[in-house]
Parts: structure tokens; C-alpha cells; sequence
């Protein structure tokens, strides 16, 4: 008689380290990527919950009794237990596979993300973990709740016989309109709050359109490739609608790496929100080559109050190092447009990329200041497995740690020719302190603030760049 089965999608912690001022701005990302899991293999027929460690933040035995209480309830059922991996959560991911194969000898230990799609040989070696999963997930879970032989499933990564075996690579799910909605249900919507700055009002909550990017940026991850596939403006309003109506959503953060690739597509929703006058507001990722002047007139009309362009740096040699295929008159351009738009516009900004010298950080910095962005976000830029970057990195020998858990975009880990680690910093913070200490800067953001929220986010930003510059200097 087969044995019915249960499957835990959890969560690691994630410790971003003491010296990170994007992530001490941040609140706490729900994990989408599991909720997508879950909702197809529930589909499936499958008994599936998510466990968000990094949300609840448990102790390892705080973990491990959570884990006895399912053990008692769940003693006749075979049981799944799958893991996501960023690089930087690689670590604790570990840690939490050992705690559940202490507690469930016979639980099949699976992990999937980044981390493990592209550095699967560690997974398997440094944990007890059973199996990578490589690229997408939903049909790969799928295959391995119904009891498949590992070899016959495609993405896989397991070992066998003293070896860690890898399967064809899976195809890519084309028509994800065809994917059920995210278990949103399985999470504490009220719990998640998006970064502080990226959102107006309260509730609010991150969500995703899309998968794949077509963009060749040097310092990107593709676990799903450069194809991207967006959901239609249908789908995505009914998830909007879904979310407003059930937890009261009133605010979203579109987490999409460039949300408006696909230009009809948002045109599309964005008249779709206009028509069924949704009362939300949100905030979305996107490109500076990828708006124009009748597209950000919609999308304001249809809630649009921030948008973020991931520029890296106003450098013409940097850009051109590290393939953004962007120019600086691109990005002049995206910014006027935007705020002409009404529309906040938010820059993200990298320190320690390829090409990065003395000059050029210095000179980004006076574009910064000359073109008046409304926020920045600056991090130092840091090869993800799987990356270009990662990859020049190791044929260059310019590691200075695979830490992983340094990975989280405030330490210098690799050796670039103009600029040391201490230099790398110090620029670090100083784009932090030019910008947001600027008189000009401080009361403009004043002057904008239009409810409690906004306040609350100016204030809670502000008191955290004060900490980071200052109470936390080395």
C-alpha cells in the first residue's frame, strides 16, 4: 500500500551581516518562489505547507521541535522536505538539512534556487540534502512526490552510488498563465512588508509576473534563462483583485526584474486597473530603455507611484563591462521622464563592479547628485554563482572569499585592479551619505510625504542610514 505524502517547502534564515544598509532598509521578502510550488503541486493533489524561517527566525531547536510536532502528526506519511538556496542562505540551509534528517531519518531532503541549481555538487556534498533541483521546479516537485526514479526526472541533481548524477536539463514552462496563483493562503500576507521607501500605504505586498529575463547583465544569476514570459494583464489584475479583496492589500511592490519588457502587456493592465477602479498603489523594477512618455502617463494613471531602475553605475566604460546595454543618455532621459510623470524614481546603483576605478565611482556619484533622483539603493557588487562575473572572478583568481555568507552585497569578495576592499567600503557609504545627507534631498522627501506610511518609511529609512553611517563606522 503506497504511503500518502506531505511535503514542507521552507524558507532558511537569511543573515545579511551588520554592515548592509539595503537590507537593514528592508523588512521581510515573502517567499513567492515557494508559494508558486506549492499551489501546483497542491493542484496536483499533494498536502503541502510552507514553513518561512526567515520570517519566524527560529532557533536550530526551536526548528527541530517544530519539526517533532509534525513528526507525531505525519508518522504513516512519507514525507518531502524542500529547501530554497540563495547563495547567501547556503549555510543555514545546511545547518536546518541536518536538523530535519535527525529528526526525519527517511525524509527525502530536497533544495532548489539559485544556489543550488548552479552549485549543486556542494549541496550535495557539504549537506545531507537528497537532491538539487536545477532551473524551474513545478513539474520536477511534481515528479518527485509521485515516487519517479530520480535518473528519469529531468533537472535533477542526486546522488547514487557514491556519485552525484545529473539529469537532461528540463524545458521551461512557456505559457505560465497556465500556473495556478501563488498559495498566498500558506503565507501571513499582514506579516511581509516590502523595503522601507517602496511602498505608500499599508497593507502592502510583493508580488511577481514573470520569469526569465532577456537582459546579459555580467553580474545576474539565470536560473530560468534569458527568455522571459509574463503573465497576461488578466492574470495578473485577478491576482491583483484576489489580493485586495482576501488580505486587504492596498499597496504592491511588482518584483519583476524588468516589468515592463513586454510594453502592451503593462498598457493592457494597467487599463484593466483603470477600468475596474482598483484603489491600489505600486511600485515596480524595470529598465531605463524600457519606457517612454505615454507608457509612465498610465501607469501613473493606474497607480504607478515608484519605479526603480537598476542603472549600476553613470560610468559610459563600466556600463559597456558589464553589458547593461544601456546608455547614460538613456538613463538622463528615464529619470525626467519619470518624475515629469509624477511618478517617484528610484535609482539602484552599484560600488566594486568590473571596470570600477576611483574615477568612475567618483564620477557617478556627481551624476547622482546633478540628476536628482527621489531614493537610491546602492549595494557592492558581488558574483553570484552561475554569473559572468562569477566566472571572470575564478578564471582571473581575483577571489578574496567564498564565504557565502559574505554574499550579501556589503563586502568586497573579489580583487578588482584601481580599488582595494577599504576603498570598495568607503565609496560603499559614501554614495549612502552624499545622497540621502544632501539638504536637498532631506527636504524634498519632506515635502512629498503625503500620509502615515510615508512618514513612517522616511523616518524608520532615515534613522538607519544615520546608524549605518555613523553608529556602525568601522
Amino acid at each position: 500500500m503506497t504511503r500518502p505524502v506531505y511535503c514542507l517547502l521552507v524558507s532558511p534564515v537569511f543573515n545579511p551581516g551588520k554592515d548592509n544598509l539595503l537590507m537593514m532598509v528592508r523588512e521581510q521578502d515573502p517567499p513567492l518562489n515557494l508559494a508558486m510550488l506549492a499551489a501546483w503541486v497542491r493542484q496536483k493533489g499533494f498536502d503541502v505547507s510552507i514553513f518561512d524561517a526567515a520570517l519566524e527566525a527560529p532557533t536550530p531547536s526551536q526548528y527541530q521541535k517544530k519539526l517533532e510536532v509534525l513528526k507525531e502528526k505525519y508518522k504513516d506519511t512519507q514525507l518531502y522536505i524542500g529547501f530554497y538556496i540563495c547563495t547567501p542562505t547556503a549555510y543555514n540551509c545546511y545547518e536546518l538539512a541536518r536538523i530535519s534528517r535527525a529528526v526525519f531519518p527517511d525524509a527525502v531532503l530536497m533544495a532548489g534556487g539559485p544556489h543550488a541549481s548552479f552549485m549543486y555538487q556542494e549541496v550535495l556534498t557539504l549537506s545531507p540534502i537528497d537532491v538539487a533541483v536545477i532551473g524551474e521546479g513545478e513539474i520536477t516537485l511534481q515528479e518527485l512526490l509521485e515516487g519517479k526514479a530520480w535518473h528519469e526526472i529531468k533537472g535533477l541533481s542526486y546522488k547514487a552510488d557514491n556519485q552525484i548524477k545529473v539529469t537532461p536539463p528540463r524545458e521551461r514552462i512557456t505559457a505560465i498563465d497556465s500556473l495556478p496563483m501563488p498559495a498566498y493562503d500558506l503565507l501571513n500576507v499582514r506579516r511581509y512588508r516590502p523595503p522601507i521607501g517602496t511602498f505608500k500605504r499599508w497593507p502592502s505586498f510583493m508580488v511577481t509576473f514573470s520569469r526569465g529575463c532577456p537582459n546579459q547583465c555580467f553580474f545576474c544569476t539565470k536560473t530560468l534563462g534569458v527568455h522571459h514570459y509574463q503573465k497576461s494583464a488578466a492574470h495578473m489584475s485577478e491576482e491583483i483583485i484576489y489580493l485586495n479583496r482576501t488580505f486587504g492589500v492596498k499597496d504592491f511592490v511588482f518584483v519583476d526584474d524588468t516589468f515592463t519588457s513586454n510594453r502592451q502587456n503593462v498598457v493592457d493592465f494597467c487599463n484593466l486597473i483603470i477600468q475596474k477602479k482598483l484603489d491600489i498603489s505600486w511600485h515596480s523594477y524595470t529598465r531605463v530603455n524600457a519606457v517612454d512618455e505615454d507608457l509612465l502617463a498610465i501607469m501613473k494613471q493606474a497607480g504607478c507611484h515608484q519605479l526603480m531602475y537598476g542603472i549600476e553605475s553613470f560610468s559610459k566604460d563600466v556600463l559597456a563591462q558589464i553589458n547593461k546595454e544601456i546608455t547614460t543618455t538613456q538613463i538622463e532621459t528615464a529619470i525626467r521622464l519619470t518624475k515629469r510623470a509624477g511618478i517617484t524614481c528610484r535609482l539602484a546603483l552599484m560600488v566594486g563592479n568590473k571596470g570600477d576605478t576611483h574615477e568612475s565611482l567618483r564620477y557617478s556619484i556627481r551624476e547622482m547628485m546633478r540628476l536628482k533622483p527621489d531614493f537610491i539603493s546602492v549595494l557592492i557588487a558581488t558574483p553570484g554563482p552561475g554569473t559572468p562575473f562569477f566566472a571572470w572572478a575564478e578564471k582571473e583568481n581575483r577571489f578574496i572569499s567564498k564565504d557565502w555568507k559574505l554574499y550579501t552585497g556589503s563586502t568586497p569578495v573579489v580583487r578588482l585592479d584601481d580599488l582595494s576592499p577599504a576603498d570598495i567600503k568607503y565609496y560603499y557609504r559614501l554614495f549612502w551619505k552624499k545622497f540621502y545627507f544632501s539638504p536637498r534631498v532631506m527636504f524634498k522627501l519632506l515635502r512629498k510625504t503625503t500620509s502615515i506610511y510615508q512618514l513612517y518609511n522616511l523616518w524608520m529609512g532615515f534613522w538607519k542610514v544615520i546608524t549605518f553611517i555613523f553608529i556602525r563606522r568601522k
